[in-house]
């Protein structure tokens, strides 16, 4: 991620907004960014208003959302950035706006059937089983430990 070296040198992550866009994607639509990184692609030194304001629609222009909704004026702040027409994107509209449309419904079903839910459960009764278990060789071994004092 971009930081300040020990020359304070800006070390920039991104070059173009494309390599961001490029970068979300690679990253399943949805990718942490830092207000430095987004500041330096503006090519702007301080965040002022109508610089997250540029740097939004920036964003909106390479088919970007972000969150929070306002962008931080805080450079040392990170938001998150996702594709518009993604899976994340359609839940995030559906939070912001209430959204009952079909394309929201869609993403919430995807998202409460995606494959780690489902592992996640299966995990939760396999730990289950395997509790009941444990508990089943407690009272065994506890019914040896009785056996052997008598």
């Amino acid at each position: 991620m971009a930081q300040y070296d020990a020359d304070d040198e800006y070390e920039a992550a991104y070059e173009t907004w494309q390599e961001l866009d490029a970068d979300v994607r690679s990253s399943g639509g949805v990718l942490r960014v830092s207000m430095w990184d987004l500041r330096y692609l503006s090519g702007y030194q301080r965040l002022k208003v109508n610089v997250v304001a540029t740097i939004s629609a920036e964003l909106a222009n390479m088919g970007l959302g972000h969150l929070p909704a306002e962008l931080p004026r805080n450079q040392n702040h990170y938001v998150v950035v996702y594709k518009i027409g993604s899976e994340a994107g359609a839940v995030i509209n559906a939070v912001r706006n209430g959204s009952s449309s079909e394309e929201a419904e869609r993403a919430l079903r995807k998202l409460n059937t995606s494959d780690t839910i489902q592992v996640d459960r299966e995990n939760e009764a396999k730990l289950e089983e395997l509790a009941a278990k444990v508990d089943e060789l407690e009272a065994l071994l506890k019914g040896f430990r009785e056996v052997l004092q008598a």
